[in-house]
């Protein structure tokens, strides 16, 4: 990560003594952190009668202000060293994300000496940039019908190498007050939304809906969803084609973001949602796809991050994960440890809609192959490449670009020795128009 260093030099004279003011200073765009440092002459020492003494000559006070004059916290005088992000803060500061334009430092002159004291601030801007994360949309907790308490099953992604996890209990939000983030683990407020016709995950907002979650008809169903995403709350179609709860609402009867390709296990009615998917991607339909693992328990293989949705996000923060999973920057890999993948062509990636121009060349690149898996390569009008892997490792393939409405990816691997080989993995595709 880039960072630019501001410095803030300021002089409270005595008559400032006793009063809090603001010291404005400008953040600019594509800030991920904030690092304040101050420093000023606290203590003066001196030797009286052979003892070496030292008296408290200045106290001046920290704290911080938003741009939208929001109070982010207050360390007093005790630290000389706070921090803020989206995800992780200094004790005492709520977490924020850098939003550019003017913020203030609060500064409180506790205690001045005769003739003023210096104090100068040191701003660091640490920048976002494009980075992978892996975490899991659909977990459950004893919120619901989930064995894991939230600490629980946020220290078990943590252990497991999870950089983020929406807790998505049954028809219930009660918990989302309750989750915090950190350097570690970005952990995001959701409900599943359940219903006898079908389940929807309603991502990152910790009040979905107002009101009771129930709904009789196809008309309180849309005022549900509706009423979620007017929210802001992502709304995905949860296992549209499980034979024990598949959606049963029909999908061009209500409005939604997201569709959970791959819920588990991989299996039968997956794949199934993998085929219809293709065809309205087809059709011309532009619908990102996550995966989650709708853990409750450790029974029938079941561990949070199988399969886990992958980002590239620009930052850790919670916003910029919500915004990489509707922009349908990511992938689909069956666990956290598994293949990964990017496409990119003429500076844009997987999930971006890029103007079709003659001579461009599709860029898939996969991590973490091994030999013997099948990489196949999908446009609108079905399979354009086949490429069998001859070595593990890493491995690029070049497609030239014509004009059809997208490109994506899935690789097949042999789980178990002899058996027949399952999809491991599948990405979002890279548009064109």
């Amino acid at each position: 990560m880039s960072s630019n260093h501001l410095e803030l030099d300021l002089t409270v004279g005595k008559e400032k003594e006793g009063l809090y003011f603001n010291l404005p200073f400008e953040v600019p765009q594509g800030v991920e952190r904030i690092d304040i440092r101050y420093r000023y002459e606290r203590y003066h020492s001196y030797t009286k009668d052979n003892v070496m003494q030292t008296e408290e000559i200045n106290v001046v006070d920290l704290a911080l202000a938003s741009n939208t004059g929001d109070f982010i916290g207050s360390s007093g005088s005790d630290r000389s060293h706070i921090w803020i992000s989206e995800y992780d803060t200094s004790a005492g500061y709520a977490p924020k994300e850098p939003v550019s334009g003017t913020w203030n430092v609060i500064v409180g002159a506790y205690k001045v000496q005769d003739g003023g004291v210096h104090v100068i601030y040191d701003i660091d801007f640490t920048f976002k940039k494009r980075i992978l994360l892996k975490g899991d949309t659909h977990v459950h907790t004893t919120g619901s019908d989930g064995i894991l308490s939230v600490d629980d099953i946020t220290k078990y992604a943590i252990k497991n190498n999870l950089d983020y996890l929406f807790i998505t209990d049954h028809n219930n939000y009660a918990h989302n007050d309750a989750l915090s983030s950190s350097k570690d683990l970005t952990v995001i407020p959701g409900t599943e939304w359940t219903h006898f016709n079908g389940h929807a995950n309603m991502l990152g907002v910790k009040r979905p809906f107002l009101g009771t979650y129930y709904a009789n008809n196809i008309k309180e169903v849309q005022e549900r969803l509706a009423n979620a995403r007017n929210n802001n709350a992502l709304v995905s179609i949860n296992h549209p084609f499980d034979k024990s709860c598949p959606w049963k609402w029909g999908f061009d009867k209500v409005e939604y973001d997201l569709i959970e390709i791959w819920n588990g296990i991989m299996k039968q009615s997956d794949m199934e949602c993998v085929a219809w998917w293709q065809d309205i991607l087809a059709k011309g339909r532009r619908l990102p796809i996550i995966g989650g693992s709708d853990f409750h328990s450790f029974n029938n293989f079941s561990l949070p991050g199988a399969p886990a949705t992958c980002i590239y996000s620009m930052s850790r923060g919670q916003s910029d994960i919500l915004r990489a999973i509707k922009e349908g920057h990511s992938f689909v890999s069956y666990q956290v440890d598994g293949p990964e993948a990017d496409i990119q062509c003429n500076g844009a990636y997987m999930g971006d809609i890029l103007p079709y121009e003659d001579n461009l060349e599709v860029i898939f690149t996969f991590n973490k192959v091994k030999q013997g898996d099948l990489i196949i390569i999908y446009s609108a009008d079905g399979v354009e490449k086949k490429v069998n892997v001859e070595a593990s490792g890493n491995l690029t393939i070049l497609i030239k670009a014509e004009n059809k409405r997208f490109y994506r990816a899935e690789l097949y691997r042999e789980l178990l020795p002899g058996g027949k080989p399952l999809l491991c993995l599948i990405t979002n595709p890279l548009y064109f128009e």
